[in-house]
């Protein structure tokens, strides 16, 4: 993340993996050692449990309908509803290019899913905005759980930490109707001081904001057999993050699970498991066979929704709301669609993916391209060719960050996997 220049970021996300201590490390130990004095064998093959999963789509649903035009009055209303129910949905997405560092520490000897020595303890993700921090979500390993990956294969998550800025969020998306910060030397004044009074996330006027975050393992590997798995999904986790107002301290929302715990306060769950990434066989030697230590990647994927108030605030007057986002719509049309784009760029090394858009200027734009050469390869290239053509094929990260800022689904990035 060296050279990046927070305070120029229109949007950045950062996912960091938490590594496991060596007191987790040595209690799981402890437990795989007591389940093999027992003579409990560990699977060795995932056979039908498992199912080949692709990166679950983000569905964005626009709803046409057949407008008598005789009624426009009747037409508008439904379009400002629409444009309203936009605004209200934000959805990005962050995902390994090239993969994280390997779910274990070292080989096993005992089978593909032995989890003695893992590495991943859950995840940290930020979300920034403007250089100023967002959202931040701290999650581990259940470990009141261990147990399960003896006797299922599978992990559960649990919420440790959880601060969020309401002030600060994606919400209301004006991006997903393509209405920009009108800017001073363009737009009416009109125009300016109604941006700035739209612009700004109320709890009046966005009624039940809701954060919402799902996570996604896939894993690639090979068994004794020599038969290939590519790319499998082996679980899921989600957490939903309701924000009420009475519960901001000094306007922020901040969850702490060994708190609520003590005060006997309710706690936020982490919906979902995932079996433990298997090991791939190595036939180093027929007679003394071991297995490695765990190739995964993640999905990652933030949205915040909330509903827009139908009998107060802008709705009152909604005409003329209407035709002011209407007009302010039209004004960003004409602006040079190029100095509008965004190029995004990812970062993705052993423990930390970063995904960051910025807004180019043209005789920068080498300088932000050079910001975005990282150890995932042609990553940054692919971002720089997605912000002006959205790249085709596996270069199609930079189309996922503008869609995303948008409030579109974000395009499907590429997931090159190391074998």
């Amino acid at each position: 993340m060296s050279g990046l220049d927070m305070n120029s970021l229109e949007t950045s996300f950062v996912l960091n993996i938490n590594p496991m201590n060596e007191e987790r490390k040595d209690k799981l130990n402890r437990v795989a050692s007591n389940y093999r004095s027992h003579n409990r064998s560990i699977l060795t093959d995932m056979g039908n449990s498992m199912i080949t999963g692709g990166v679950a789509a983000i569905i964005n649903i626009i709803g046409t309908e057949i407008i008598n035009l005789t009624q426009i009055r009747s037409r508008q209303k439904k379009a400002w509803e629409q444009m309203r129910q936009k605004e209200c949905m934000f959805v990005d997405s962050l995902q390994s290019v090239k993969g994280q560092s390997d779910f274990y520490g070292r080989q096993s000897t005992y089978g593909p899913l032995d989890p003695s020595d893992m590495n991943f303890d859950g995840i940290t993700l930020k979300a920034n905005r403007g250089g100023k921090e967002v959202l931040k979500m701290v999650c581990h390993i259940d470990t009141m759980k261990f147990d399960h990956l003896f006797l299922h294969s599978k992990f559960y998550l649990v919420v440790d930490t959880i601060i969020f800025h309401p002030y600060r969020s994606f919400l209301p998306n004006l991006k997903a109707n393509h209405i920009e910060k009108p800017r001073a030397n363009e737009a009416s004044q009109d125009e300016i001081d109604y941006w700035n009074t739209i612009s700004q996330f109320s709890f009046e006027e966005h009624q039940s904001p809701i954060v919402n975050i799902q996570m996604e393992i896939y894993s690639s590997w090979i068994n004794e057999l020599v038969q290939v798995y590519q790319d499998v999904k082996l679980g899921s986790f989600s957490v939903n993050i309701p924000i009420n107002e009475r519960d901001l301290t000094d306007s922020v929302y901040i969850y702490s699970r060994k708190q609520a715990i003590a005060e006997n306060r309710p706690i936020i769950n982490m919906d979902g498991d995932c079996f433990v990434v298997p090991r791939s066989y190595m036939p180093v030697a027929a007679n003394n066979p071991s297995w490695g230590t765990g190739e995964y990647k993640m999905k990652v994927v933030l949205s915040e929704k909330c509903r827009y108030n139908p009998k107060a605030g802008r709705s009152k007057n909604w005409h003329r709301d209407y035709k002011q986002l209407v007009r302010m719509r039209n004004h960003g049309k004409a602006k040079n669609e190029y100095l509008n784009d965004v190029v995004t760029t990812f970062r993705d090394n052993g423990t930390t993916i970063l995904k960051a858009t910025y807004t180019p200027v043209l005789n920068a734009l080498p300088g932000m391209l050079g910001i975005g050469a990282s150890s995932g390869g042609g990553a940054s290239k692919a971002g720089a060719g997605g912000a002006s053509k959205a790249g085709a094929g596996g270069a199609s990260q930079a189309q996922g960050g503008a869609s995303g800022a948008s409030g579109a689904p974000a395009a499907k990035s590429s997931m090159q996997s190391k074998r």
